[in-house]
Parts: structure tokens; C-alpha cells; sequence
């Protein structure tokens, strides 16, 4: 376990709120009967939501702290091609209410480092869990997307 990490339970859909929600037992990630696991990480006094996968409950409590703590425990290490993808994944999302494509995300990654740039596997270079990675660390949820 993580120091700073309360795990809790909660019923509910992550990324509709909470509609009821217990102390869980800490380390214990289970699921049954609805109830999702999920936990608290506390980073410089302001405290965050999160699944057990690692998706920000909250899209609206995501800042560079969680961002930053989140690259770090998927060991990605952030540099401007990152944080490019990651802003456009969020813009996008607050647009529109839903996940660019990787191919879009590639694309815009295209028009600012260039072809060589704007490749799927480039952006698996960036993100090698793929889409799911740079969904969680860019602090979007994951429910409703597929491709």
C-alpha cells in the first residue's frame, strides 16, 4: 500500500458521484454485488478519489499533483509530447463529453512535432498501456469508450 491511501467502498457508477459509501477494508480490492473499490490519495493537503483501476472519480479534481502521481505509479515518465496528448485528451473530452480516438490523438501530436510523430505507434511509445493509460493519467473516465 501507498502511503497517504485510504481505501474506501462506494456504490454507484464512477464518474456519476457517490451515491452511498462505507470504509473498506485497506489493501482488500474486491468487487461484489455493485460495490467497486476504490481509494483516497492525499498529495500537498488536497485529497483525490480514485477507482480501483486508477481513474480519477472526480474529472473536475484533476490537476498536475495527480497527474504527476499517476505517470509515476504507471511508470511513465512525462515530457511535452505527454502533456500535449494529455491536454488534448482533456480539451476534447470537456468539449465534447467523450474520449478522442488514438488515431486523433496521434494526429494532433502530428501537427505540432511532425509525421514521424503522429503514428499509433508512436503514441504507444508514449502511453505502451495504451489508450486505457493515457485515459487515467490524463484523469477522464474509462466507462463508455470503445473502439
Amino acid at each position: 500500500m501507498c502511503p497517504g491511501v485510504i481505501w474506501v467502498r462506494f456504490q454507484g457508477c464512477i464518474g456519476r458521484g457517490i451515491r452511498a459509501g462505507t470504509d473498506g477494508p485497506k489493501g482488500n480490492n474486491v468487487k461484489e454485488g455493485g460495490v467497486v473499490m476504490a481509494y483516497h490519495v492525499k498529495l500537498k493537503e488536497k485529497r483525490y478519489l480514485l477507482s480501483d483501476k486508477d481513474y480519477l472519480v472526480n474529472v473536475d479534481s484533476w490537476d498536475s499533483e495527480i497527474r504527476d502521481w499517476l505517470a509515476g505509479k504507471a511508470e511513465v515518465e512525462l515530457d511535452e509530447e505527454h502533456l500535449d496528448a494529455i491536454e488534448f485528451i482533456r480539451s476534447t473530452y470537456r468539449k465534447r463529453g467523450t474520449h478522442p480516438n488514438p488515431r486523433v490523438i496521434a494526429a494532433n501530436l502530428a501537427k505540432k512535432y511532425g509525421s514521424d510523430r503522429g503514428t499509433l505507434r508512436h503514441f504507444y511509445s508514449l502511453f505502451p498501456k495504451g489508450v486505457q493509460q493515457a485515459f487515467a493519467i490524463s484523469g477522464v473516465p474509462m466507462q463508455g469508450f470503445c473502439f
